[in-house]
């Protein structure tokens, strides 16, 4: 069966002149991920079989979506001074995980951020998304595995299909020298290992490479340097490795606790 980063970019390639940002990439590939890591990890197999596991898309980490203000009556409701639970683009339930006794909402969660072009300022941005996503999810839940995909074109040249750049020949000239510098940033990204390791940090991460010019069908994974070697922490298999063995390691003695 093909892998995850594979069927993600036949998609792109079925539908030329998506905008990346969209939610529909993201729903795409975070379904993808987790089909895969049913496959290539048995406990989570095992408990989305029993149903004790289950995939929610753009939702808190309760398992709710968050709605805008604006839904609910409007900028000039009182402000009741409770904080706003972020929609996160996939959060793995299980409702009867507990660590040190404390109960763990989502045992597993996933976000997704793209880079197309513009490298020099979207690599700083993306990074920091990626340091706030980790804080959040693990200020709330510090077992909680944050997983996390960069998607990074490395074509040397890409449209935007906003409405303000169809007109225009290229809306964004990458060098080689950027989308590497923006991989290496990315790839030396430090891990975190123990729930008592800092917040900030994800316990796993995606480095995707792709060509992509944002016009033909004819996107591709870039496998070659500098992308990651597959089997590295930040390749496709040694990411789902990682969030294999961390979930086992986390979650497992107390699922068979449970079971005696």
């Amino acid at each position: 069966m093909s892998t995850a980063p594979e069927r993600y970019v036949d998609w792109i390639n079925e539908n030329v002149g998506f905008n990346p940002r969209g939610q529909g990439h993201s729903d795409f590939l975070t379904a993808c991920i987790v089909e895969d890591l049913r496959a290539r990890c048995p406990l989570i197999a095992e408990k989305f079989n029993a149903h004790s596991l289950e995939l929610r898309q753009n939702v808190g980490l309760t398992g709710r979506r968050h709605m805008s203000p604006l839904a609910h009556g409007g900028a000039d409701d009182e402000d009741d001074g409770s904080e706003i639970d972020p929609n996160i683009d996939g959060v793995i339930l299980g409702t009867k995980l507990h660590t040190e006794g404390a109960p763990v909402t989502a045992p597993i969660t996933l976000e997704n951020k793209t880079i197309m072009t513009a490298h020099g300022k979207a690599r700083t941005n993306r990074y920091n998304d990626a340091r706030a996503y980790a804080s959040h999810v693990h200020n709330a839940s510090p077992a909680t595995i944050a997983a996390f995909t960069i998607v990074i074109n490395a074509a040397l040249a890409y449209r935007n299909p906003d409405a303000f750049a169809r007109t225009a020949k290229s809306s964004g000239q990458n060098t080689a020298a950027a989308a590497r510098s923006t991989i290496q940033m990315f790839t030396a990204m430090r891990l975190r290992d123990e729930p008592g390791d800092p917040v900030g940090r994800c316990e796993a991460v995606l480095v995707l490479a792709i060509d992509y010019d944002g016009v033909s069908p004819t996107a591709r994974l870039v496998m070659e340097e500098p992308a990651p070697p597959l089997a590295s922490p930040f390749g496709y298999e040694g990411f789902l490795d990682r969030i294999c063995e961390l979930y086992e390691r986390r979650f497992a003695v107390r699922a068979d606790l449970r079971r005696e």
